[in-house]
C-alpha cells in the first residue's frame, strides 16, 4: 500500500542510524510556483527538507527528504472556470543531482512520494423566490464527476521531478523545477495526471 510504503519511507530518513550520511548537512528548501491538477490550476507552494548521503566530491549526489506541497486553486490562471480547490502534500522525495556538468548549474531528477488531499469547501445555496414558478418542470442536470464534487478525499501520488540548481553564495543555492504527477485521490475518478513549476531558495544548514 502506498500509506505504508510512505510510513517506511519516512523512517528511513527519521532515523540517523539507518543511513550512514557522509554529509551530516540538511538543506531547507522553498519555492513558490504554478501547479495544475483536475483541470483547474493555481498558485502553489513546496518545500523540503534533504539529508544527502553521498561524499561530499562524489560526482552524483544521492539525497533524501520529506516535502511538503500546497496548492489553492481558487487563485489561478482562469479563477472563473476553477473550483475553489485545495490541494495538499505530505511526503518522500529521492533525488539525484549532478554535480559538475554543466558549469555553475546543477542538474537533477527526483521522485517524489506523496500522501494528497483534495478539498472542495461546502458552498451554501439558497433559491431564491424568482428563481421558482409554479408549473416549471426542472431541468435534469449532468451528474458532477466524483473528483469535483463538495468535500475532501485522500489519496496518494508520485511523479518525476526535473530541475536544476545554480550556486549563489556558500550555502544559498537558486532552484526551479517542473513535475509530471499521477495521483489517485479519487479511484472512481476520471483525472489522474498533473504538473507544477516551482521556482525558490536552498539553504544548507551546517551539520554537527
Amino acid at each position: 500500500m502506498p500509506a505504508a510504503l510512505l510510513l517506511v519511507l519516512l523512517c528511513t530518513f527519521l532515523l540517523p542510524s539507518s543511513i550512514q550520511a557522509q554529509s551530516s548537512s540538511l538543506e531547507l528548501q522553498a519555492g513558490l510556483g504554478y501547479a495544475r491538477v483536475f483541470d483547474g490550476g493555481g498558485i502553489s507552494f513546496a518545500a523540503a527538507v534533504e539529508r544527502p548521503f553521498s561524499d561530499s566530491t562524489s560526482w552524483v549526489q544521492h539525497a533524501l527528504g520529506g516535502t511538503l506541497w500546497y496548492s489553492d486553486m481558487s487563485v489561478g490562471s482562469d479563477p472563473a472556470g476553477t473550483l475553489d480547490r485545495h490541494m495538499l502534500g505530505l511526503g518522500v522525495r529521492y533525488e539525484l543531482q549532478l554535480q559538475a556538468c554543466c558549469g555553475s548549474a546543477r542538474p537533477f531528477l527526483a521522485v517524489p512520494l506523496q500522501l494528497m488531499q483534495s478539498s472542495i469547501p461546502e458552498i451554501p445555496t439558497a433559491l431564491s423566490s424568482g428563481e421558482l414558478s409554479v408549473g416549471t418542470v426542472p431541468r435534469a442536470e449532468p451528474p458532477v464527476p466524483v473528483e469535483d464534487q463538495m468535500g475532501a478525499d485522500w489519496g496518494w501520488g508520485t511523479g518525476l521531478e526535473a530541475g536544476f540548481r545554480v550556486n549563489l553564495s556558500g550555502r544559498m543555492r537558486a532552484h526551479s523545477s517542473v513535475q509530471g504527477l499521477y495521483q489517485r485521490i479519487y479511484e472512481s475518478g476520471t483525472r489522474h495526471w498533473g504538473w507544477s513549476w516551482h521556482a525558490g531558495l536552498s539553504y544548507a544548514l551546517q551539520g554537527s
